[in-house]
């Protein structure tokens, strides 16, 4: 493709226009809590990288002359093993991160407008991303989690609820260890 078609073909072919980080983080969302609670660990570090990049998408809107170029590698986000094999999802988030990094490398050859357009769509759809992940690692409230070894786990940030269901042995323990906030609970970092 040579770069004169360039800026028209990612204009109706942006792979963020249907917003496919954040569909990859709602699809890792619909694991039952067990499996969001047990992999929460290794899902902490993309959720983390995902708002880097969330950051670094938002800093090349505001200043394209000196923040673009960095914005590839921030999207550079690799899953650790533990969460690619937990269950659907990753893979999706691999591919739709992958192609954003290929097209944000392209954004270096676009015209200006074509680079404020795609980066507000990026900015959108990791932005949707963060907030998903933040409900995927720090948040069961209501959930089922009777089933869960948490003999190992952090459970520092996360928040539940009075219809959160814990292992046996283990609700008076948590309840000691958190705060009030908002009407839920939130577990103390130790």
């Amino acid at each position: 493709m040579n770069t004169a078609s360039w800026p028209t073909y990612v204009s109706r072919h942006l792979p963020w226009r249907r917003r496919p980080v954040a569909a990859a983080a709602r699809t890792i969302a619909s694991w039952n809590a067990v499996t969001r609670l047990q992999t929460r660990g290794h899902l902490l570090w993309p959720a983390q990288q995902i708002t880097e990049a969330r950051r670094a998408a938002r800093d090349a809107l505001d200043h394209p002359d000196r923040s673009l170029a960095t914005l590839p590698d921030t999207l550079d986000i690799t899953l650790p093993p533990q969460v690619r094999d937990a269950g659907p999802g990753p893979e999706q988030l691999n591919r739709a991160l992958r192609q954003a990094r290929h097209d944000a490398e392209q954004l270096a050859t676009a015209t200006p407008r074509i680079i404020r357009r795609t980066l507000r769509r990026l900015v959108a759809d990791l932005a949707e991303a963060d907030e998903t992940f933040d409900r995927v690692c720090n948040d069961v409230s209501g959930a089922d989690l009777r089933t869960a070894d948490l003999t190992h786990l952090y459970l520092g940030g996360l928040r539940w609820d009075a219809a959160t269901q814990w292992p046996a042995g283990w609700r008076e323990q948590i309840r000691a260890a958190s705060d009030p906030v908002d009407g839920i609970h939130q577990i103390r970092d130790h």
